[in-house]
């Protein structure tokens, strides 16, 4: 039995059962032929028999190479998946130490998945009269992660101050 980690497809041998097969391959025309035929064509041309799919009628098989099919798979599956993301962390003015600690901790494992973090420090009412002591905490915070990561951008917008951390080069 074949099986690999993402994908499991019965090949050669392991196809029983089907009276007649549709073949299909890259030089390969698609055609209607009894299981044993296609057998032979495969061993003729050298190639694995894999069964893509066995719900409809006649099955469907492809002559092809087996490693060089997973890997082709592989590399697809790699490319549809999405990037980079940026996660998003609020912070306040008065966060505990512990609570900072957390967040630093979530943080971290965000950017050793290869995400960007994009920490918020949020201020309301009289917190805005007094930025400057206010901002303690976010730099708390990225003093914390100093070791992993690298500030891409910082600004501040009215009521928030806003850094994008990205993971160490």
């Amino acid at each position: 039995m074949n099986k690999n980690v993402d994908f499991y497809f019965r090949i050669n041998n392991e196809i029983r059962n089907y009276d007649s097969v549709r073949i299909v391959g890259n030089d390969i025309e698609s055609e209607v032929m009894s299981l044993d035929d296609a057998k032979k064509m495969s061993k003729k041309l050298n190639l694995d028999l894999v069964e893509i799919n066995s719900k409809v009628n006649p099955p469907i098989l492809r002559l092809c190479n087996y490693e060089k099919f997973i890997y082709e798979l592989k590399k697809n599956k790699k490319k549809n998946k999405p990037q980079n993301q940026t996660k998003e962390i609020q912070l306040s003015v008065s966060i505990a130490k512990h609570d900072l600690e957390t967040k630093a901790n979530q943080a971290r494992k965000f950017l050793n998945q290869g995400d960007k973090v994009k920490a918020i420090l949020m201020m309301k009412g009289r917190e805005l009269n007094r930025r400057e002591e206010n901002k303690k905490s976010i730099l708390e915070f990225i003093v914390m992660l100093e070791d992993c990561s690298s500030i891409e951008s910082m600004k501040d917008e009215g009521n928030k101050t806003i850094v994008i951390l990205k993971k160490k080069a």
